[in-house]
Order: C-alpha cells, then sequence, then structure tokens
C-alpha cells in the first residue's frame, strides 16, 4: 500500500536528515578550532553545497535513465555516515573539509528520494507531496539540532559526529525493505531529452531562485548566525538552539503548506516567504542581544520553510514522470550552488567587512533576487480548477 510506503519513506528521510543535520551547529565552532580564518571556515562548510552542485545532475540523470533509485538512495545514506565519521576524526582542516565533501555528495540523494515520494501521489498533489516530506525532513533536521548541545556536553565532538554516523545507517536499513515500483516509461532518456530539460523556464526560474534564497540560509543560519551568537557570549547549547529554533518554524511552515496549497497563490504565498525571511536577516543584523537573534532565526525559519517547498515543487510540476528524477536533479544542483557560495562568499564578507554588515547585504540579495526572478516564471495554468481539487 502507498500509506505504507509513505510511512517508510518518511521515517527514512527523518534519519537521513538526522544524520546530516545532528552536528551543524558544532561544525562553525569544531572548524575555527583549526583555524581562525572565517574565509577558510566558510570555505569549509561550502563544500557541502558544493558537491550537492556537482552530483545532483548527474544522479538524476542516471536515475531516469534506470528506473533504479534504491540503490542509490541506501548508498547516498552510507556515504551521508561515512562523511560524519570522516569529520570527527578530522585532525586538519582539509580532512574535515574532505568530509563534509563526502556529506554534500550523500546529500544528492535527497533527488531519487523526493522523485520516488511523489510517485505515490496523484500529479495534482505534487506540491503537497513535496512540502510533506520537506516537512519531515525539517522536523528531522529540528530534532538533530536539538540534542548537538547536549550530545557534545555528554561526550564532545567525536559523539556528536558518530551519532551522524548511526543515524544514517539507521536511515540505509529502513529503506532498504521498502518496495516500490520501477517506473513503466524507465528508460526513455537521451541526451535530447536531457537538453530540452535543461532550457525549460519552469524549470530553471524556481531552481535560481531556490539557488538565490539557499544562498542566504546557509550563509547566515547554518555558517554565520551560530558565531555571531557566539560574539555575544551565548554558550554553546544556545548557538544549537538558534538552529533549532530556525528548524522548529521551517517545520512548521512547511506542515502548513500542505493546508494552504491549493487555496492560496503560489506567487503570493513566495513574495511573502521572501519578505518574511529578509527581515528575519535585518533583524540579525540589527540585533544586539541574543532574544534578538532568536526573533531574527523564527522569521528565517518560517519564511524559508514556506519558500522551499514551493519551489522544488514547481521545478517538476510541469514535467513528465520519466523526466522528474533530471529536472529535480537540476533544481538541486542549482539550488546548491547557493548552498556553497552563501558560507564561502559570506564568510570573505563578514572577514572583510563584519558578520552584520554580511548579514545586511544578503537579505537585499535574497529579497530582491528571487522576486524578481519568479516574475519570470510561466502563468499558463498546468491543471484546469477541478483538476487540482480531484484528491
Amino acid at each position: 500500500m502507498n500509506r505504507n510506503r509513505i510511512a517508510a519513506f518518511l521515517a527514512a528521510s527523518f534519519f537521513f536528515w538526522s544524520s546530516l543535520y545532528v552536528y551543524v551547529p558544532a561544525l562553525p565552532s569544531f572548524v575555527r578550532l583549526r583555524t581562525p580564518s572565517l574565509a577558510v571556515i566558510g570555505m569549509v562548510l561550502s563544500m557541502y553545497g558544493l558537491w550537492q552542485a556537482l552530483c545532483r545532475v548527474p544522479l538524476g540523470i542516471l536515475v531516469d535513465a534506470t528506473g533504479r533509485s534504491k540503490p542509490f538512495l541506501a548508498g547516498g545514506f552510507l556515504v551521508a555516515g561515512l562523511g560524519s565519521i570522516v569529520m570527527g576524526l578530522g585532525s586538519s582542516v582539509g580532512v574535515i573539509a574532505f568530509g563534509r565533501a563526502l556529506s554534500g555528495a550523500a546529500a544528492a540523494a535527497w533527488v531519487p528520494m523526493i522523485v520516488a515520494f511523489t510517485s505515490f501521489f496523484p500529479p495534482t498533489r505534487v506540491v503537497f507531496a513535496t512540502s510533506l516530506l520537506s516537512f519531515s525532513s525539517s522536523f528531522a533536521q529540528m530534532a538533530a539540532t536539538s540534542v548537538t548541545g547536549l550530545l557534545s556536553s555528554l561526550g564532545g565532538y567525536g559523539l556528536v559526529f558518530g551519532a551522524g554516523g548511526a543515524l544514517a545507517c539507521a536511515a540505509a536499513g529502513i529503506i532498504s525493505v521498502v518496495r516500490w515500483r520501477k517506473p513503466e516509461s524507465a528508460g526513455r532518456v537521451s541526451p535530447a531529452s536531457i537538453l530540452t530539460i535543461f532550457v525549460r523556464r519552469d524549470v530553471l526560474v524556481p531552481s535560481f531562485a531556490s539557488a538565490i534564497t539557499q544562498f542566504g540560509v546557509w550563509a547566515v543560519v547554518f555558517s554565520f548566525l551560530p558565531l555571531l551568537a557566539r560574539q555575544l557570549g551565548s554558550s554553546k547549547l544556545t548557538m544549537s538552539l538558534l538552529v533549532t529554533i530556525n528548524i522548529v518554524a521551517s517545520a512548521a511552515s512547511s506542515l502548513l503548506n500542505t493546508a494552504v496549497i491549493g487555496r492560496s497563490s503560489h506567487r503570493a504565498l513566495l513574495y511573502s516567504s521572501f519578505l518574511l525571511f529578509g527581515a528575519g536577516i535585518v533583524v540579525a543584523a540589527l540585533g544586539r542581544s541574543i532574544p534578538m537573534l532568536f526573533v531574527s532565526t523564527v522569521a528565517m525559519g518560517l519564511g524559508s520553510g514556506m519558500f522551499y517547498p514551493i519551489l522544488m515543487g514547481l521545478s517538476i510540476e510541469r514535467v513528465d514522470g520519466p523526466f522528474r528524477s533530471t529536472a529535480m536533479g537540476i533544481h538541486q544542483a542549482v539550488y546548491a550552488i547557493g548552498m556553497f557560495t552563501g558560507p564561502w562568499i559570506g564568510g570573505i564578507l563578514a572577514d572583510a567587512f563584519g558578520i552584520r554588515a554580511m548579514f545586511a547585504v544578503t537579505a537585499v540579495f535574497c529579497v530582491a533576487g528571487a522576486s524578481l526572478l519568479m516574475r519570470l516564471y510561466p502563468r499558463t495554468p498546468v491543471f484546469t480548477p477541478a483538476e487540482r481539487k480531484a484528491p
């Protein structure tokens, strides 16, 4: 039954994303033990996005060409665990960067996971499906980051990274026992069909809009917001809580999406979420106290939890089933550019002008860039109103 598969996928998603995020609040300070340079710290953190960008398109094409996704899912989950262990054992910046690169390559498994999961739903429910799976991933990130400080206090960084390895193995175990049908039209991928997907405006516009917003998420929330909190005198537990609260807000927003999708305009929701996210960054740039940073992180989480699944769903909503992994690979590879450049460029700007100034520039870039880009998205409806109301 699809219901059982959906439940198993949500469980696997929970453990997978927990393995990738359980060490995230501690990672900037862990790297800083090896180097005082914010630019170098940003470079190490950027490996996660860089290797997602490099791996996601080839993986999407490969899944569409073979019609097989389970081996790539299980393999990706195990590589996530390996990356966590390598980082935990890293005694130099280079080794930690290599482990972070492994975790980025592993995150490419999100491509076949989304496509397989959306296949359990009718075509009119794609954005609902992506919102539901995004809620699962956000809930996992929330749970994982909420225990980072506790794990660090109990067993140091070694326990934090070891937990990442164990959670990844749990995800691989769950996905290995789930069965789903190979697409009937698998194997229809050709160079011409791939090129066609690469130039489709309905795929590229939401993909680049997502890249711009992910630049902000990774430059601020997952890279330099914890360091700003540290400068204000916060503890490790508070630094972890800042990221956790952001993800709680993001999860709540993704869950809200499942209720309002179909009742509200995608464009109205996106523009509102861009503004809310940008406002949160501005609060962080201006805030002089830890409570203000908590207000900031909530606003950013609410915004990102709304725009992330909508942009992801829009990028494949009009694409035929046999080519959806390719389209999703393109979408995720493009937005991974933002995940890569956010910490990297953010670190360079923070070194040159300070963290707060970097936040201000990032806020303007995210709101203006993403909003202007979405004006290029085709307005022609995909389904009739009757089809959109179909269960």
